[in-house]
């Protein structure tokens, strides 16, 4: 009976798996391009001026900063996530090493964020650091992150744990990686919401506060700003529904026999 029902369930996950890679491609397409195409883009050189001579406060470590920690925080990690079923008839060795090298660019990718949001505070005429709520979430993601990557590579990788240890935390390390990716989403859309908040409210640059109230940006900027913030959503609720449903669960391969 499983013979003739495991198909028809691998070729929904097919079909589902590939639309969530489709929804993830276009959540990076749309960060790169937000991030490209408003307040100077990825530039180097003098920071953007307001007419009073001030320094803008999102300045070109502003961009690098939130398409790092998108790509890195929702895109990598999501993909880590997937690996185990996305890899499903791989041998286990080689779907854990994916999995640790794609956690491992999530860290790269989350350090380098965080070097540029600094030295983007640093560039303002009073820096000041780590004073938001996003700030804050954004550390205890990295700290719990960093726990859950050292917790997993003590009892999968080495020196390892007991087979008994290993199969308790087994459960453990699931549910916090899904916690720890979910709270990461809220955190880039935490970021992007106070991005808007400031350009709206406060610095109004080139018009893009008022311009986004009626659609009427050039380029297209508001469409691409919403389009960016609908595909996190969907790439994170597909990884998350993916990684959760029994029907998709990974079959154990020889090597775990």
């Amino acid at each position: 009976k499983r013979d003739n029902v495991e198909p028809k369930q691998l070729r929904y996950w097919t079909f589902f798996t590939a639309v969530s890679q489709i929804f993830g491609i276009l959540m990076v397409f749309f960060t790169g391009y937000w991030n490209a195409t408003w307040n100077g883009g990825y530039t180097w050189g003098p920071n953007v001026l307001y007419p009073n001579g001030s320094i803008a406060l999102h300045t070109h470590d502003h961009h690098y900063h939130g398409t790092f920690m998108t790509v890195g925080l929702v895109f990598m990690q999501g993909e880590a996530i997937l690996v185990y079923r996305l890899l499903r008839h791989e041998n286990k060795a080689f779907s854990k090493t994916i999995h640790a090298i794609f956690h491992g660019l999530t860290f790269l990718l989350f350090i380098t964020g965080l070097a540029h949001i600094i030295q983007s505070k640093n560039n303002q005429d009073v820096p000041r650091h780590f004073y938001t709520a996003h700030s804050w979430v954004g550390l205890m993601v990295m700290i719990a992150f960093i726990l859950q990557y050292v917790a997993g590579f003590v009892n999968f990788a080495y020196p390892k744990t007991s087979p008994a240890v290993r199969k308790w935390f087994i459960s453990q390390h699931r549910v916090y990686g899904l916690v720890i990716f979910g709270v990461s989403v809220a955190q880039a859309l935490m970021g992007i919401s106070q991005d808007l908040w400031i350009i709206i409210i406060g610095q109004r640059y080139s018009g893009f506060g008022l311009c986004y109230s009626y659609f009427e940006c050039a380029g297209g900027q508001g469409i691409i700003f919403n389009l960016n913030v609908l595909f996190i959503i969907f790439y994170a609720v597909s990884v998350v529904c993916l990684a959760t449903s029994p029907k998709y669960a990974r079959e154990k391969t020889l090597d775990e026999s």
